[in-house]
């Protein structure tokens, strides 16, 4: 590079520097700052589970490791994190207008010209005449002023990024709370197996019970057909919840990205009571975490920055250019040039858009049209939250409640059955009140075990209505 430019250059970094202090637009606050997303979810978003790990499925799993697996082969995470990679690709196309421009350029010619007789003289004769021209310049450009249309372009990029990022971080919420459902649906499954099993022991040890009063002369031939009935459909209850706890769990293996014969068990939990908080805590949580309803604000932000953006279209912009040059050019016919020959030039343009033919019009309108859904769908989602919260914190004091009773009449089932089996040994009841007893404790049974995985699901609706499932 020649002194020349060298000097060129530094006018720039000048100019640069006058720019980004005098003549730049009023900064906004930085969409990170704004919209960042806290960091235990962050770390869930920006890394995955490696797929090599899913390689060796441990025998039994527990839902954390369950929603691990998931996460890691998840489509739909895959897509949402493209979607965010696209989405911080734009911020530095657009922010690629308002850096340096640095360009270079050359050009090789050989141009053969006639010289018709006479045209030095009467009897000249003619010749052809061959011209070499070579050149090579450098030129370097920066953008000064243009009303601030790429620092809103770029500030709506940044917005659209934070907004792809909450997207992802929403979808990673919506994979757990579905590998959560599914795996406590397939633990219902085996607790339901459970309970037939107990039902079919119990409907078992009465028949027994029925046949020695039978032998002992205090039943009658009757009663012991009519034990045999609940044993047998104890039977097909079990084979039924046998296979309900296969299908249920086949599903969960789906959820979580793997083929439905993959040889697991999954872990039970303990069934506790968690103390609910105060409806305007939880919603107040959620107006200030829930991923999908931060992503609307950043898309309304994004919409808003866009439209300031296509507004300052006929602003007029000026540029500073500076260009650093050598040429050559030698005619055979001649002894002289050939000899490369250094240039520069510096200077500044204004670009004044006077008529584009509606362009900047169409865009800002454009732009006014995405502004508007964007606003309109940050409110829709503004209520939306509203309503899930409101729908899942009932859904949990309802099943909290329904726990709570299941509890009580498993307790009551299982006193009556003792009591009544023990009349039924003394003789002092029937069998048909021992039945029904029998099908109290099983009835309790199932209610028991179907509530708690309802108090279960009920709570894991209310974290992701919240925003925090999984933190």
């Amino acid at each position: 590079m020649t002194p020349r430019f060298a000097a060129v250059a530094a006018v720039f970094l000048v100019l640069c520097a006058a720019h980004a202090a005098i003549a730049a637009p009023t900064p906004m606050p930085s969409p990170a700052s704004t919209y960042a997303p806290s960091p235990s979810t962050s770390t869930s978003t920006s890394t995955s589970p490696s797929m090599s790990s899913m390689n060796q499925i441990p025998l039994s799993i527990n839902l954390s490791q369950a929603e691990t697996i998931a996460l890691a082969s998840s489509p739909a995470l895959a897509l949402a994190r493209g979607q965010l990679e696209s989405a911080l690709g734009a911020i530095g196309t657009a922010r690629a207008g308002g850096l340096p421009n640095l360009s270079g350029s050359g050009s090789y010619s050989r141009t053969k010209s006639t010289i018709p007789a006479g045209s030095f003289g009467p009897g000249s004769p003619a010749f052809a005449s061959l011209t070499t021209s070579k050149s090579a310049s450098v030129t370097l450009r920066q953008l000064l002023v243009d009303g601030g249309r790429i620092h809103e372009a770029v500030m709506a990029a940044k917005f659209g990024s934070d907004a792809a990022r909450y997207d992802l971080e929403r979808q990673v919420q919506a994979v757990e709370f579905n590998v959560a459902s599914a795996y406590y649906a397939a633990l219902q499954a085996r607790h339901q197996l459970q309970v037939a099993r107990d039902s079919l022991n119990l409907a078992q040890v009465q028949l027994k019970l029925v046949r020695a009063q039978f032998k002992a002369g205090v039943a009658s031939r009757a009663d012991v057909l009519t034990a045999q009935l609940p044993v047998a459909q104890a039977q097909l209850a079990v084979a039924q919840a046998a296979n309900g706890e296969k299908t249920q769990l086949a599903l969960m293996l789906d959820t979580m990205g793997l083929p439905a014969q993959t040889p697991v068990t999954i872990s039970d939990e303990t069934a506790s009571l968690v103390t609910l908080p105060a409806l305007s805590d939880v919603l107040a949580t959620a107006n200030r975490d829930r991923p999908d309803l931060l992503s609307a604000q950043a898309s309304a932000d994004s919409a808003s920055a866009s439209l300031r953006s296509a507004r300052l279209g006929l602003f007029p912009s000026i540029a500073a250019n500076g260009t650093d040059s050598t040429t050559a050019s030698k005619n055979d016919a001649t002894t002289t040039g050939g000899t490369f020959l250094p240039g520069w030039s510096v200077g500044a343009s204004i670009s004044i858009p006077i008529f584009d033919g509606g362009l900047t019009r169409g865009e800002t309108a454009q732009a006014q049209g995405v502004a508007d859904q964007a606003s309109a769908n940050l409110r829709s989602t503004q209520l939306l939250v509203s309503l899930n919260i409101q729908q899942s914190y009932l859904g949990v004091q309802t099943a909290e409640a329904g726990l709570i009773a299941a509890d009580a009449e498993y307790s009551q089932a299982k006193t009556v059955l003792d009591v009544t089996n023990a009349q039924y040994r003394a003789g002092v009841t029937t069998l048909p009140l021992l039945l029904n007893a029998q099908v109290g404790l099983a009835k309790a049974e199932g209610d028991q075990v179907n509530a708690l995985y309802t108090y279960k699901t009920a709570w894991q609706q209310l974290l992701l209505s919240e925003g925090i499932l999984g933190q």
